[in-house]
């Protein structure tokens, strides 16, 4: 016998998604859309940016004392970038769309799928924990017996153990880093835009991912890039860099996946 669904039913119906294959210039055009849009909203853009510049000085004075974990507190800053820009993915939207946006929108933004939101940050965080365990056991395995003097550089470079840990402090990041780009390369968007769960966004990032892994790999490139960029001013500089990225990621959101 088939059965009728009601309109609720519809209504709560999750919904269809397809993964797009993009074109090689993808990723400049979501860099380019990016920009136009933070051009468009500077005034909102740079308010949630400056939120972020705070936290993270916040964060940096509070490992000053312990400067080889600040390489740590960076990487994990930048793992948990995708749900601190849902306020730009929303800026974005109502752009899109042909509103005008403002601050309260990222407010919304984290309202309207809060359960999704909160279980994918939850997921980041695990990641985050994983990696800062990492990073510590790397520095105690090959720094165990350092004694920290006035020029730390000179102390560093000149340890033997220095190029060893360079290396594995590097491998074990970048596979920390690659899981978190996979797993998150368009879920918070996605979860911002629909009330899909966060298994359904995690595994929707990764197939995008694996469907487009030269656009994704340059992609990927760019954010660290622009993240590069806006470390290397203080902090200061991501309340331009973190824009952008958040923008972008929004248009590479919409490019990547649809619904039937």
């Amino acid at each position: 016998m088939a059965t009728i669904m009601s309109t609720d039913q519809i209504a709560d119906a999750p919904p269809r998604l397809v993964v797009r294959k993009v074109d090689s210039d993808a990723s400049m055009r979501w860099l380019n859309a990016g920009i136009k849009d933070f051009k468009a909203a500077m005034g909102a853009s740079m308010a949630y940016g400056m939120v972020y510049v705070v936290i993270g000085l916040i964060l940096a004075w509070m490992t000053w004392e312990q400067p080889l974990f600040i390489s740590s507190l960076v990487t994990g800053f930048l793992l948990i970038g995708p749900v601190v820009a849902v306020g730009f993915y929303c800026i974005s939207r109502t752009l899109e769309q042909g509103g005008t946006p403002h601050f309260m929108q990222g407010i919304d933004g984290l309202r309207f799928n809060a359960l999704g939101l909160a279980s994918f940050a939850l997921v980041l965080g695990v990641l985050m924990s994983i990696w800062a365990v990492l990073s510590s056991l790397s520095v105690a395995l090959f720094f165990n017996n350092i004694t920290l003097g006035g020029n730390l550089l000179d102390t560093l470079l000149g340890h033997p153990n220095f190029i060893p840990f360079v290396l594995v402090w590097a491998l074990t990041g970048g596979a920390v880093a690659a899981v978190a780009f996979a797993i998150s390369a368009v879920s918070v968007p996605l979860i911002t835009d629909k009330r899909v769960d966060f298994m359904t966004a995690m595994i929707t990032s990764v197939k995008a991912v694996l469907k487009n892994p030269g656009v994704m790999l340059s992609w990927a490139f760019i954010l660290a890039t622009l993240m590069f960029l806006g470390f290397i001013f203080f902090f200061v500089g991501l309340a331009i860099a973190l824009p952008i990225a958040g923008h972008a990621s929004w248009h590479a959101y919409r490019d990547l996946v649809t619904e039937e």
